[in-house]
């Protein structure tokens, strides 16, 4: 058994251990990061529909491959905001 005075001197090299500076690590993917390459995904998944429905000369698909487009960049301007 310890006794009262090796308790506390083990708690405060614990306190001590949990008060230092902790390294932190440069994480390689960002919130900001991840939403940016969401957005370019969908960005060109919403050109690709209005593309292919010009091809197609449908204007409903084109109206829609253009507001996806720009609803994503209006998402993009929210997140940098």
């Amino acid at each position: 058994m310890s006794t009262h005075e090796e308790a506390v001197q083990d708690i405060k090299k614990a306190k001590a251990l949990l008060d230092a500076p902790v390294a932190t690590s440069k994480k390689f993917f960002t919130h900001t990061s991840v939403s940016m390459i969401k957005s370019g995904i969908r960005i060109a998944a919403g050109l690709a529909l209005a593309g292919g429905a010009w091809l197609e000369m449908n204007p409903y698909l084109q109206a829609a491959g253009w507001m996806l487009v720009v609803a994503e960049v209006f998402g993009i301007a929210e997140e940098l905001v």
